[in-house]
């Protein structure tokens, strides 16, 4: 069924010039707390800016990846999890399309990946040629689950990760679908949101996009101190909300909120009377934070600051902020998931808000597929958040030693796979999350030492102004990076991202001389196995030199004013050098040493 959704995207003819459909979303949704159903109603105009004429629409329904018999359930059987297969009636999730009209007509949905319901195809009565537009109703009811994974319900709190059906991305291969699964996450078309949520009164809301009409309830659950919420209503030109006949006369102990949000792929929000809201501002975005009572690691402007600090470190690496808002609140589940203009985290941990805040750059304004290339944002990530750290004062090597460790354990034993693998082919869910957080941080740190800091950061802000709110492939982020460092970057994607070639250099013969000035000249044997290449810098005493050579064998004499005691290839471990032990010698007064075997 994965191969028959992942063979729907790859045997498409494909547009060598790039588009983005236009998508605009007028949502009306309802929270029944007494049934914990969310029932909604959308109004999808979608325009066809590509030069192929469609025939079907597909839609993601993400919700159903937590129940029994899903793509995912049954992924994690394979695996002997079986927390969303064994979920009762009361318990898991479901999004549940009631009615579907394109053009006022009726029709009815298609489910490709039976039993999984992930992904639904409307198929259209009349083609969408290039150019054209459509108008799409959906009525659907959907309900989170007890068990929470990227949304959950608990009492009252419900973290509405995904909740709607969301239209899939057609770029230049055609539709993008798969079910949801462990290992991999999400890809969205950009659209415009117009969304109004009635809920309980007393519910504090947090949400993707600005409050432009209705109370969220901030300013009444503000902490002490806590300056009154910077709601900016006016980021987008003025409108008035379409009524879509959803939502009747509001009852006494009802609110509505209405939220617009433009240049997003995606909507989330999260709700509960238990919110503390505290703010903050960088420049002129908006930082909202939601905990609950008693979050004494969240609260005294902690999370708020941490999530100011990672804005201003982005700031400096990319350029200036989409989007007017950042929202961070405390969710049910532990770790933390992105989207745009929101964060849920189950913790205020600041290497966690710098992940996750860094995703609204890395996924959000520059958006990859992340169940394709999840190494362009989850492995960004990770990385930009140790360089935060690097930029915090913390010592390098401490920072990146478990990450080296981790891959290099699996190198020793033939355990890699390419980075560049589809999420869902990686065999297990550690390899994925080795393959497309860890390894791939390590690949960028590479890149950095390779082109240079300056370089670098000159090739990533114009990754960023090229690409920022578009969807993104590696050829734009190593287009960037060529440019800004005057180099062919070929071999090194090719190399890191697409196999699994090792490196492993070692020094050889070393020996050294006085000469008749008086200074020292030492001789050494510079050796490398395995399929892989990267310069490497190579210390003799307090002397540096980069090498390279690309021979797997070479011979380097460096001078220094005084005897040198040691030679070291890579001093700061920036290589993912698959044996570091072998990269030191002490050098002898007069006679060679044995070189490593």
């Amino acid at each position: 069924m994965i191969a028959l959704l992942l063979a729907i995207a790859s045997s498409q003819i494909q547009d060598t010039a790039y588009f983005q459909q236009s998508v605009e979303y007028r949502i009306e949704a309802s929270l029944d707390e007494v049934t914990s159903v969310l029932s909604g109603r959308a109004r999808l105009r979608y325009t066809n800016r590509s030069s192929r004429r469609i025939d079907s629409l597909y839609f993601h329904l993400h919700l159903n990846a937590f129940r029994p018999n899903s793509a995912w359930a049954r992924r994690e059987l394979q695996f002997q999890n079986r927390r969303f297969q064994d979920l009762g009636p009361d318990d898991h999730a479901f999004e549940r399309l009631r009615s579907v009209t394109v053009a006022g007509q009726s029709i009815t949905p298609l489910y490709p990946g039976a039993p999984d319901s992930t992904v639904a195809v409307v198929p259209l009565t009349t083609p969408l040629g290039p150019g054209d537009a459509i108008t799409v109703q959906l009525d659907w009811d959907a309900r989170l689950s007890t068990v929470p994974r990227r949304q959950g319900r608990r009492g009252r709190h419900h973290d509405f990760a995904q909740w709607y059906p969301k239209i899939a991305v057609f770029d230049r291969g055609g539709w993008q679908v798969q079910p949801l699964l462990p290992q991999g996450e999400f890809y969205g078309e950009f659209a415009s949101f117009d969304v109004t949520l009635e809920t309980a009164a007393d519910q504090v809301l947090g949400a993707t996009g600005v409050p432009v009409e209705g109370d969220p309830g901030w300013s009444a659950r503000r902490a002490p101190g806590t300056a009154e919420p910077a709601l900016h209503a006016d980021a987008y030109p003025a409108r008035a909300a379409e009524p879509l006949g959803l939502l009747g006369a509001p009852a006494r102990d009802r609110k509505r909120v209405r939220w617009r949000a433009e240049n997003v792929h995606h909507f989330a929000w999260s709700t509960s009377p238990e919110y503390v809201y505290e703010a903050g501002a960088y420049g002129d975005v908006a930082v909202h934070v939601l905990h609950q009572r008693g979050d004494t690691t969240w609260n005294r402007g902690v999370a708020v600051q941490r999530t100011v600090h990672a804005l201003a470190f982005f700031d400096t690496v990319f350029g200036r902020f989409a989007w007017p808002q950042l929202t961070n609140v405390h969710r049910i589940e532990g770790g933390g998931t992105e989207f745009p203009m929101m964060v849920m985290n189950g913790s205020a941990g600041e290497s966690l808000i710098v992940h996750e805040v860094g995703h609204n750059y890395v996924m959000g304004i520059l958006a990859n597929n992340e169940w394709k290339q999840g190494w362009l944002d989850e492995g960004f990530a990770s990385f930009l958040g140790r360089w935060y750290a690097e930029r915090r004062g913390r010592d390098p090597r401490e920072i990146w030693r478990n990450d080296l460790e981790n891959v290099r354990a699996a190198e020793a034993i033939g355990a890699t796979e390419p980075i560049r693998q589809a999420s869902a082919m990686f065999r297990d869910f550690n390899s994925y999350s080795l393959m497309t957080y860890t390894k791939p941080a390590l690949v960028y740190r590479m890149l950095r030492e390779l082109v240079g800091e300056d370089a670098f950061l000159r090739g990533l802000r114009l990754y960023y102004e090229r690409n920022a709110l578009r969807h993104v492939r590696e050829e734009d982020l190593r287009a960037a990076m060529e440019e800004a460092s005057g180099r062919d970057l070929r071999w090194f994607f090719l190399q890191w991202i697409h196999t699994t070639a090792t490196l492993d250099y070692r020094v050889g013969q070393v020996s050294t001389r006085q000469l008749e000035d008086g200074a020292w000249e030492t001789t050494v044997e510079v050796l490398r196995d395995g399929d892989a290449w990267m310069p490497v810098v190579l210390r003799v005493g307090d002397a540096t030199q980069r090498l390279e050579n690309r021979e797997p064998a070479q011979t380097v004499r460096v001078r220094t004013p005084t005897r040198p005691a040691e030679v070291v290839l890579d001093p700061d471990d920036v290589l993912l050098d698959l044996v570091p032990a072998n990269n030191r010698a002490a050098v002898p007064g007069s006679s060679e040493t044995k070189p490593h075997a």
